[in-house]
């Protein structure tokens, strides 16, 4: 509990003994979780270290197979927040319901698309007539795949199958018993994957700049909870910046997030998480505006959002 809601909380306790001052009572946020990736170990942190308690908010988490079903837990009002791929929060801005990106999560895109080792495929064009895996529709790794199918002169609906699998483990098994040719793997996943030597890449889209995870509200929430949105805000945003300036931290939680990948790997991720992650919250414009390139390709009818819509600046502490 933070210094000044204690302060509050006391006062209330000695103006009214015996009532509750409800104040005090924690803000329950759900969030749905698109899948276990590097990108949500800010979220681990906030949560471990104590940052939404002191903002007096207690977080309950629900994993999803991929970031449509998460998204339509979201747009229903099941829950109040999306671990997510920002690009939902243009889709549900596209169809009226307020999408807003409340913190940037990931500065990078995260995914590769993963082959078995002896698979013949160098690139897309050699999965002609193959089935590809997926999160799930309407995800990132379905728009990133239809994007770059459209980039190389292929046709997603003609030239391959496209599968939802899920996400970690049901995508890897898939690649492995040969239920797909290829399929999208995230950090860790992907660096587990390559590091026994059973899998390649096919295409790695780990050095786009692009608004990969983010944690999506919805405006009509974000207005309705104003004190609610930048507590969460400031927590996520607080922890971070503990990914670049406390190693012990990061290195906890990680192990608290993939207790059954080794420590070398672990010490890998630990590495990699400041370059990947967002600095202080917001998305970059320059990933921002391939995103919505991306999204053209996948739906030509999804109206041109601006960034200004999606950005929830307003709700973030200054820099």
């Amino acid at each position: 509990m933070s210094v000044s809601l204690l302060r509050r909380c006391l006062m209330g306790a000695m103006l009214l003994v015996g009532a509750p001052d409800v104040s005090c009572a924690q803000t329950v946020v759900r969030f749905a979780s698109a899948q276990n990736s590097i990108g949500s170990l800010p979220i681990v942190i906030a949560q471990r270290e104590g940052l939404f308690a002191a903002e007096n908010l207690k977080i309950e988490i629900v994993d999803f197979r991929g970031g449509g079903p998460a998204v339509q837990a979201l747009a229903s009002g099941s829950v109040e927040a999306c671990i997510c791929a920002a690009d939902h929060a243009v889709r549900l801005r596209g169809r009226g319901q307020g999408g807003l990106v409340l913190v940037a999560l990931t500065e990078f895109h995260g995914y590769g698309l993963v082959a078995p080792a002896n698979s013949p495929a160098s690139d897309l064009k050699g999965l002609m007539g193959k089935k590809v895996g997926i999160t799930s529709a309407g995800s990132l790794t379905d728009n990133t795949l239809r994007y770059f199918l459209e980039e190389a002169g292929m046709n997603a609906e003609r030239d391959v199958e496209i599968t939802g699998v899920g996400t970690g483990g049901p995508m890897r098994a898939a690649i492995e018993t040969g239920a797909v040719a290829a399929g999208m793997l995230t950090t860790p996943d992907v660096q587990a994957a390559l590091a026994d030597g059973k899998f390649k890449l096919v295409q790695d889209y780990r050095k786009l700049q692009y608004p990969a995870l983010g944690l999506l509200v919805l405006e009509k929430w974000a207005q309705a909870n104003d004190a609610g949105a930048k507590a969460l805000a400031r927590a996520v945003i607080k922890a971070e910046g503990m990914v670049r300036t406390n190693r012990p931290v990061v290195e906890a939680a990680l192990a608290e997030m993939y207790p059954a990948i080794s420590p070398k790997l672990r010490a890998v991720l630990a590495d990699e998480a400041p370059n990947l992650l967002s600095v202080d919250g917001r998305m970059a414009p320059a990933g921002y505006a391939l995103m919505q390139r991306m999204l053209k390709v996948s739906d030509p009818t999804l109206p041109a959002v601006p960034y200004e819509q999606i950005s929830a600046a307003a709700l973030l502490p200054k820099p």
